[in-house]
């Protein structure tokens, strides 16, 4: 499956010619295997961001129904079988951002940054060596790579798009991260946002930190970077000592009679998965 493509379409059960021809279209123009659309960024509360006056949108690029078709496949049956690190949420089975904030249960201090422009920064030359330090031959990593990017970069709206955004960081930045948790340090990355934490303050060493990620390509978005050590907030979830709860809004929004009924239901299935997950912290 890594050195042939011919093991790799038998493994998607798809016709490696169909492969090939399918990379060979994408080659000559990508953007009619996508549909785009720009998707307004919203807060923690569903509400629109705005910065100096103007709605923050975030561009979607959505794979056609059969480039999308391969792309599941690859996810699933190649992708998924590539192991990373137990501190990746974001992109990963049976991950999620509750998870990723019940990691970090039980430390006091907490330094919290964001990726600026993830998706787009994320180069396809950077997937295709990502690839390759995973075992994949060059020709196979390369057509991998064709099928799972647009316009030279990952696009955000693909099924494989967390994944390989997640294996580029980790090829870019795995001895950093080893190096932190060797210290102590609790980390976790969930998509774009990356978590330390400590029961010691740390707060002298976030500026090495920052410099260090930057070194290896990775753009700070400074806006969503900050330390904290009370009732830290982290993917959307409160961490606390002795547990970690829904953020207030998710409580006043369970029971709003302006919110649908579909939304409220929504909210309160949260409330209670978040209180299944925090029971299951306490058992461990």
């Amino acid at each position: 499956m890594r050195s042939r493509i011919k093991d790799l379409a038998y493994s998607l059960k798809v016709d490696k010619n169909d492969l090939i021809q399918l990379a060979a279209e994408l080659d000559i123009e990508d953007s009619k295997f996508y549909r785009n659309w720009n998707e307004p960024k919203t807060d923690e509360k569903g509400l629109p961001r705005y910065e100096n006056g103007i709605a923050l949108t975030r561009p979607i690029n959505a794979p056609i129904k059969k480039l999308k078709h391969i792309q599941s496949l690859l996810l699933h049956n190649v992708l998924y079988k590539l192991v990373l690190p137990k501190y990746f949420f974001g992109g990963l089975k049976n991950k999620d951002a509750v998870l990723n904030g019940r990691h970090h249960q039980g430390n006091k201090f907490f330094f919290l940054t964001d990726l600026k422009d993830f998706y787009p920064s994320v180069h396809f030359s950077s997937v295709e060596k990502a690839l390759r330090k995973e075992g994949f031959y060059p020709d196979v990593a390369r057509l991998i790579t064709r099928i799972c990017t647009k316009e030279s970069a990952i696009p955000q709206g693909c099924p494989t798009s967390s994944f390989l955004a997640a294996l580029v960081v980790y090829h870019s930045c795995g001895d950093i991260f080893d190096k932190y948790i060797s210290l102590g340090f609790k980390l976790s990355i969930y998509v774009d946002d990356i978590t330390f934490s400590n029961p010691i303050d740390f707060k002298d060493k976030t500026l090495k930190i920052i410099q260090e990620l930057r070194s290896r390509g990775l753009k700070i978005n400074f806006s969503k970077t900050h330390y904290c050590t009370r009732n830290p907030k982290v993917t959307g979830i409160h961490i606390k000592n002795n547990g970690i709860s829904p953020l207030p809004h998710t409580f006043i929004s369970a029971v709003n009679p302006n919110k649908s009924e579909a939304s409220r239901k929504g909210h309160m299935d949260r409330i209670k998965y978040i209180a299944k997950i925090a029971k299951e912290k306490k058992r461990l």
